[in-house]
């Protein structure tokens, strides 16, 4: 498997700021996107809803990412005429298309946690390597 996706990397232009695949990568490789994607793959969400299961995330933040993955398709936006007025959000068909292979990377990335050098703040003391 690992030699059939190195073969189809090479056969794409990744590297090419004029193909899409950069273009592409740059609306779903980010932290807050791939939790976003995650927590609306469990069904559809209220605004609140999603700020509770994303910890960390600001209400600036979310709201970005949730516009931005609404303006490219991957995210559903419905508004309730009600007041005071209800948000849903959910995933689109074309973002539900992103959940398994986000779950691959996720289970990968929980497979090799503890392989993972941790993060070391600088200490200003020290100099740099």
């Amino acid at each position: 498997m690992t030699q059939q996706a190195r073969a189809y990397i090479a056969g794409i232009k990744v590297f090419d700021t004029t193909c899409a695949a950069p273009q592409v990568l740059e609306h779903i490789a980010s932290k807050w996107t791939i939790l976003i994607i995650y927590a609306l793959s469990q069904g559809t969400k209220r605004y609140s809803e999603l700020q509770q299961q994303i910890k960390g995330v600001s209400p600036k933040m979310l709201i970005q990412n949730l516009r931005k993955l609404e303006a490219c398709g991957l995210v559903r936006r419905v508004v309730h005429p009600v007041v005071p007025p209800q948000v849903d959000y959910s995933l689109t068909s074309l973002g539900e298309t992103l959940v398994d292979p986000l779950a691959v990377l996720c289970e990968w990335a929980v497979n090799h946690v503890h392989e993972l050098e941790p993060v070391k703040t600088s200490d200003k003391s020290e100099p740099p390597r």
